[in-house]
This record gives structure tokens, sequence and C-alpha cells, in this order.
């Protein structure tokens, strides 16, 4: 899979006894995870290391020391650029003899150029527990959150095509009179092509919870 370039959001949090953890990123937004976590507890059935979720609501799961934000939050980094004492062998570190007397023009000009030279390209690959299966720019959140509605009214509360379709129309327009209205819903909910694609979202919600009980997002 090709990845476009991602940018980490960074977080910290309180464990349960007041101490702070550490500031670690996350490469996707946290609505993603929050929808995620709707999937799951819909479901029934996901990895056994994200709780009960029936226990919780998805801001107090996040916030939990063991659950929510440690599932998918990337391993802690180290800063690009710090003193050190001890010198480490590591392909992707270099050690630099700096002398800070130096001319700072000089210093600064001679560290543009050994970057230039030896810059590697960052490593932009998630080392989280759970990822999501697609890039944040190809997730459809609200259309995901439209499929499990879907799925709850049909595979669950047994709705009819015709109920979701109903469910979903606008409201009634002032100027529309009670008849007029009354007629547009039986047009609508009898659609061939929207009860289509009610009966596709479905199959779609399928695919997605079948993936959800394997501890991947979406589909």
């Amino acid at each position: 899979m090709v990845w476009v370039r991602r940018t980490a959001f960074s977080y910290t949090f309180n464990n349960a006894d007041g101490t702070k953890r550490v500031r670690r990123g996350l490469y996707w937004k946290k609505d993603t995870y929050r929808e995620w976590f709707e999937w799951a507890k819909m479901s029934g059935k996901y990895p056994s290391d994200w709780g009960n979720l029936d226990d919780f609501e998805f801001e107090e799961w996040w916030k939990h020391d063991d659950y929510g934000f440690e599932l998918f939050c990337e391993p802690e980094e180290r800063e690009p650029l710090e003193v050190v004492k001890i010198i480490e062998d590591d392909k992707h570190i270099k050690h630099l003899r700096i002398d800070l007397t130096g001319d700072p023009k000089k210093l600064e000009l001679m560290f543009k150029n050994f970057l230039k030279k030896n810059q590697q390209k960052p490593d932009l690959n998630s080392y989280a527990r759970y990822q999501p299966l697609r890039h944040q720019t190809y997730l459809k959140l609200k259309a995901y959150a439209r499929y499990r509605r879907t799925y709850v009214m049909r595979e669950i509360e047994g709705k009819s095509r015709g109920d979701v379709i109903e469910d979903r129309m606008p409201p009634k327009a002032p100027h529309m009179t009670t008849k007029v209205r009354e007629e547009q819903i039986i047009s609508y909910r009898a659609d061939p092509e929207l009860q289509r694609s009610i009966s596709r979202e479905v199959q779609k919600a399928k695919l997605i919870i079948k993936n959800v009980e394997k501890g991947r997002f979406p589909f």
C-alpha cells in the first residue's frame, strides 16, 4: 500500500494514579477511533485487549490506562536533536562534534550542508497495535456512520428498507401541506434505487463488522 505523507497528532494523558503518561502520537484523527469504537460496541465482537466496551462510553474508554488511546498510539519517539553523553551505534544516527564557540553562521551553513548530504526519508509507517486500513484522507466517517445506523435499523431493529429511507428524509418544508408530505414519503419509501442503496449499505456494514471482529477498520 502506498501512503501519502502523514502528520502525527501528539497527545499526553494522566494515569489513574495522577502521573503523566509519555507524550505519543496518532497518525489518524480521534474521530476515526470513535467511529471504530461504535462499530465494535455495536457488533459485540472485538479483540479481548479492548476491554468490555459495554462498560464504557467512548471518552472514558479513550482515556483509560489500558484501552483507547493506548491501543492506537505510536511508540514513544525520541526528539530528533538532543545533547548526548553516550555514543550510540545506530544506522539512523550520526554524531557530530560541534565547537560552540565557532562562528554561528558557519556552523549553520555546515549543518545545513551535512543534512543535505546525509538526511534520510522520515519513517512514516505506523507501529501502533491497531491501525485503520486506509489513510485518513480516504476514510469516509460520515458514510460509515450512515452504514452503521442502516445496519442497526435493518438487522437489529428489524425495520424495513422503507423505514430507513423515511428516517433519513429531510424535515417537512414549512410550506408543504400534510397531504403532499405523505405523498412524498410514500414515493421515497417505494423508490427502487433508494431501496437498492439501503441493501448495499447493509452489505458494506457486514464487511466492516467482519473486519472489526479481527481488530481492523473499515474494509
